[in-house]
């Protein structure tokens, strides 16, 4: 049988808040907090004992890297994360689109974050 491979693309950014002290967070009150600043969906993705990773939806990353002080205002907030003197925020560029044509019929490694998956 073929085998096929489906690659599920979605507007997002990637943003990272570094240099916080983080016990006892609830992450949905943070998804909640930063969803309300950006006026967009946010999920938390990973988090550390200093750092939250998170991907952050239809919102173009100047806009997210402009509003760093107050996103990180924000972030104070939220029950059980306290900032430091390091706290400082990156955010990735948004993922970009393939054309659906230059999709490879295969992944193209084993690399555990390319998030493939096989249907028979």
């Amino acid at each position: 049988m073929e085998r096929q491979y489906i690659i599920v693309h979605a507007d997002k950014s990637v943003l990272k808040i570094s240099g916080l002290a983080i016990k006892g967070l609830n992450t949905a009150q943070i998804e909640s907090i930063l969803g309300s600043r950006l006026k967009t969906s946010v999920r938390i993705i990973g988090v550390t004992g200093d750092a939250l990773e998170m991907d952050v939806y239809n919102i173009d990353p100047e806009q997210i890297r402009r509003d760093e002080a107050g996103l990180i205002e924000a972030v104070s907030l939220a029950e059980g994360i306290t900032l430091t003197d390091l706290t400082r925020m990156v955010c990735s560029e948004k993922i970009i689109d393939v054309d659906f044509d230059s999709i490879p019929d295969q992944p193209l490694s084993a690399c555990a974050k390319e998030r493939w998956t096989k249907w028979q």
